[in-house]
């Protein structure tokens, strides 16, 4: 009972898009319905510059943090921390509130995936860095780096739940990103 009342906290945790109430209380705009219409810093950046990323991108991180607190100090089991992993990220993603219209998650899953399983995030940015090089676009060689990253989990030999646990965010990733992943493949056909 404990593990699941842990996890739905995550989820409400990830519910709270940092970007969306930020413009909203400062700027009394909704953030979704200008420039990508999602509620991350890059977004965010449009309206309120360079603070406005910085505290968006910060509240986003500091999400992933606080879930992996919360799962620490209520002593929740492996599997049930990455389902809270999972959960906070599909908060950020598909937020109830907002009619499940929120950011992309990667502020969050970074914040999370510090605390959790550093490696993770050292391999991320290592295949992402490479990848940008023939890619030349941020968003697209990290979401690459996350789609390759099962495979790397894999093979460096983690529990099969973590790299389900990945595949599961590849998922929501995929749909997060759609518009880039459409944008990018106009591009690359032309």
């Amino acid at each position: 009972m404990k593990d699941l009342i842990v996890v739905m906290a995550s989820y409400l945790l990830g519910c709270i898009n940092t970007g969306y109430y930020f413009i909203r209380i400062f700027y009394k705009q909704d953030i979704r319905t200008i420039g990508t219409n999602v509620t991350g810093a890059t977004n965010v950046s449009r309206i309120a510059g360079k603070k406005g990323f910085a505290i968006t991108l910060a509240g986003d991180f500091l999400k992933g943090v606080a879930t992996m607190v919360l799962c620490r100090s209520f002593e929740v089991g492996d599997t049930a921390t990455l389902v809270c992993i999972f959960a906070v990220i599909a908060g950020h993603v598909f937020p109830f509130q907002l009619h499940f219209k929120g950011g992309k998650g990667l502020s969050t899953t970074l914040g999370a995936m510090l605390l959790h399983a550093p490696m993770t995030v050292i391999y991320v940015l290592v295949i992402a860095g490479i990848l940008l090089v023939f890619v030349k676009k941020r968003t697209i060689s990290v979401l690459m780096a996350l789609l390759i990253l099962p495979i790397v989990l894999l093979a460096a030999d983690y529990a099969w739940e973590y790299i389900l646990l990945f595949f599961a965010l590849d998922a929501v990733f995929l749909y997060a990103f759609r518009e880039n992943i459409r944008a990018y493949r106009g591009k690359w056909r032309h």
